[in-house]
């Protein structure tokens, strides 16, 4: 019974690649493949064709094989396709020795490989005729006989043939390096011939514009033959560019459309032994122009960016100089009219500083809300009545509309991320609006608060609608077609959406009408802390400024004395230093500019923290550059507050209300009994005492979880008292403990910093007042 020709044929591809890689390296070890050609397509194909004539001769029905001395092999068809590759063998110069040599290799492969599985498909086929030899025996069989098919190109030779073969096999060599290095190549290669007849393409070439992966492929590979004609078009559309224009040429690839830099370079032989060849080198460039395009594309925001800004910069900025300019030597009656223009002006000009701002920040960043109870119909009243001065100076009625006993009373929202919401459309609506007046609107609808602004201009410019109507995207300054950039409302639109509202720009049949929606969240029971004025004596304390801008300074210090704190000030830390060692117990608190002449703010709070008549007393960082420090975690902690200018009095008093009450007062301790808070200082006095006494006892310089563990709770403790100082060494401490291979003098610093600190000789009694 023959065998299927099929299930032979399935297992000859199965092992294929398996047969390829063991020849190939059998072949390397005997030194075969110094003489033959290196690329593995050559082995794949003359595997293919061996597998061809294996699978023929064993499923002949009619011959079972054997060698025949009387058999004419030279004309043996079943032999064709092997007796091919030997004919090109010996025209390439491959001895008759190599060429013997090589085809042993391959039946000791064959027949080690395919051995065992030919048994087993005897087995599984059942007995056959009973002539029939196994298979196994039969793959023998072909091998002796191929042997002698293969002899046939070698039977006659002339006198030249031996420097010949040297000659070209020199020449395959050569041949297999450069394309080797072509092959190597990360872009795609063709080579033509003079008359601009493809001769090869390397891997890129196949992958980029075909999707094939076989390196070498229309050299060596027969099936990629048809595939020979698209190339050739490609090949074809490229040589018909004029030399100029290859710079730049987009051609259809496997991937979608590419744009390629071309290079066409001839490889001439000048003693004319070859034949002339094309090289056509192909560079990627499609991310390289994408990158310019970007680039101009950012670069024209920009200049919108830079004029819109000017503008909006420049009015204010005109009405600050002007009217500054016109207190000099005014009517006092002109006096207090002066003085609103100059103030209108400066919140204007801070109000497009801050939209600046919030676009540096919010392209890295997306900004974060910090809710708090807000009595929002008094807030939305106090909004307004703040906007009115802008609108009078403008001419344009300012109106509001909301039915107080309709609107919660307290809701939880971060009202100053919404006031710049809503700064920034009521102040393009008083820009746009034609007189008629704008309208700021509340209302409550089921669970959400609703704002809208009406005016009466010409309404929002179409890329604006589609900006609000597509969500948030990319935050850029737009071409409006009109005054300002539109960057105001694209910042707007980022902070709604922090806020989990929507921004909606609404249908009207004249003018704007813009409508934000936020969650409505009642506020929490616990009543509000109370706002201190913004005038009046609320302290009785004492503060050194230290600021080395003159005009600045003396600003803050009025605006403490106005609070009624007795303020010096200090230009640099040279000066602050001097007087905190000469006066220590004279000032309460501390505010200080982060840029200073001779140093930052750091260094300054740094020395607070290291002196032992100033340790524990607040220092308030009031500068411009708060990025920097939020950026720097280790050093934000060593401010008890960082307030970032412009910062008005009510803010100022605020913080500095927070900021210097004392440490028995903090939010975790309010509302306990004095024996309870007696007794968690107690434990937290005993604790700390066993703790300073074992790292008084530890030696060791190696990482210890119980001291980490130790450390984060007794750190959780000093913050609850305020002990900021020691909850900060503390968890220096805790992190010291927790890398994975800390060095040794680390560990001994933190230690040393934890040990510097000791409780006062009264606690707790300095902490917890007993009640009378």
């Amino acid at each position: 019974m023959p065998q299927s020709t099929d299930r032979l044929s399935e297992i000859l591809r199965n092992e294929s690649d398996a047969l390829v890689k063991e020849t190939v390296r059998l072949a390397l070890e005997a030194g075969f493949t110094d003489q033959t050609s290196s690329m593995r397509a050559a082995w794949t194909e003359a595997t293919e064709r061996l597998n061809d004539c294996i699978v023929a001769y064993l499923c002949d029905p009619l011959r079972h094989g054997r060698l025949d001395g009387r058999h004419d092999y030279r004309s043996d068809k079943r032999f064709n396709a092997l007796r091919e590759i030997a004919w090109r063998h010996h025209d390439a110069g491959v001895t008759l020795e190599l060429n013997h040599g090589l085809f042993k290799l391959y039946r000791r492969v064959y027949l080690d490989r395919l051995g065992p599985l030919l048994r087993a498909e005897d087995a599984a086929s059942g007995a056959g005729p009973a002539d029939a030899p196994p298979l196994e025996e039969r793959l023998e069989c072909f091998f002796d006989e191929a042997d002698q098919a293969m002899l046939t190109p070698w039977a006659v030779t002339g006198a030249g043939d031996a420097a010949l073969g040297d000659s070209v096999r020199r020449l395959t060599r050569e041949r297999d390096q450069y394309f080797g290095v072509i092959e190597s190549l990360r872009g795609p290669v063709f080579i033509v011939g003079e008359d601009g007849a493809l001769v090869n393409a390397n891997q890129a070439a196949l992958q980029s514009f075909l999707g094939l992966s076989e390196a070498g492929g229309l050299t060596y590979r027969l099936a990629l033959q048809p595939h020979r004609r698209e190339l050739q078009a490609m090949v074809d559309r490229i040589l018909g560019i004029p030399t100029d224009d290859r710079s730049a040429v987009w051609l259809r690839t496997d991937d979608g459309s590419r744009c390629f830099d071309i290079r066409v370079r001839d490889v001439e032989d000048t003693v004319h032994k070859l034949d002339r060849w094309q090289i056509i080198l192909m560079h990627d460039v499609t991310e390289h122009l994408r990158a310019v395009e970007r680039a101009r594309d950012a670069e024209n925001t920009m200049s919108l960016f830079l004029a819109a800004m000017s503008h909006e910069i420049r009015g204010p900025l005109h009405c600050v100089l002007g009217a500054a300019e016109l207190l000099e030597g005014s009517d006092p009656g002109e006096t207090d009219r002066l003085v609103e223009l100059i103030g209108v002006s400066a919140r204007g000009l801070n109000a497009t500083l801050e939209n600046v701002l919030n676009f540096s920040r919010f392209e890295h960043q997306s900004p974060q809300p910090r809710p708090e109870p807000v009595a929002i119909a008094d807030a939305l009243a106090n909004f307004v009545r703040m906007q009115e001065i802008l609108a009078r100076q403008q001419g344009v009625p300012l109106g509001l509309e909301m039915v107080p006993d309709e609107i919660p009373g307290e809701i939880q929202l971060d009202w100053s991320m919404t006031q710049q919401v809503l700064g920034n459309l009521v102040r393009n609506a008083l820009r746009h609006d034609d007189g008629r007046g704008v309208t700021v609107s509340l209302w409550a609808d089921a669970d959400a608060l609703c704002f809208r602004i009406d005016d009466h201009g010409p309404g929002l410019p179409e890329e604006i609608r589609q900006m609000l109507a597509s969500g948030v995207a990319e935050l850029r300054p737009r071409a409006t077609g009109r005054e300002g950039s539109g960057l105001g409302l694209a910042i707007a639109q980022r902070m709604t959406n922090a806020l989990g509202g929507r921004i909606t720009a609404l249908d009207t049949a004249a003018g704007a009408s813009v409508e934000v929606r936020l969650p409505l969240v009642p506020a929490a029971t616990a009543a509000r802390p109370s706002m201190p004025s913004a005038h009046g004596g609320q302290f009785e304390a004492s503060c050194l400024v230290v600021d080395d801008d003159p005009i600045g300074g003396l600003v803050t210090g009025a605006m403490l004395e106005r609070l009624g704190l007795t303020v010096d000030h200090a230009g640099d830390l040279g000066q602050a230093k001097a007087l905190c060692a000469a006066h220590p117990d004279a000032y309460d608190c501390f505010i200080v500019d982060y840029r200073l002449s001779d140093g930052t703010g750091s260094d300054f709070a740094r020395s607070v923290r290291l002196d032992p008549a100033l340790r524990g007393k607040p220092v308030l960082l009031l500068s411009a550059n708060v990025g920097l420090i939020r950026d720097r975690p280790e050093e934000a902690e060593m401010f008890t507050a960082v307030l970032e200018k412009p910062l008005d009095a009510a803010a100022l008093a605020q913080a500095i209300r927070i900021r210097t009450r004392p440490a028995a007062g903090t939010a975790l301790l309010d509302g306990l009994s004095p024996s309870v808070q007696r007794r968690m200082a107690e434990a937290f006095a005993e604790s700390w005492s066993e703790f300073r006494a074992m790292l008084s006892r530890e030696t060791s310089t190696v990482r210890d979880p119980v001291i980490a563990g130790r450390a984060h709770k007794l750190a959780n403790g000093a913050m609850t008292f305020g002990l900021t100082e020691l909850a900060g060494a503390l968890r220096a401490l805790e992190h010291a403990h927790e890398t994975e291979t800390p060095e040794a003098s680390a560990l001994e610093t933190a230690r040393a910093q934890v040990l510097r600190h000791t409780l006062a000789p009264d606690w707790p009694d300095g902490v917890v007042k007993d009640p009378q």
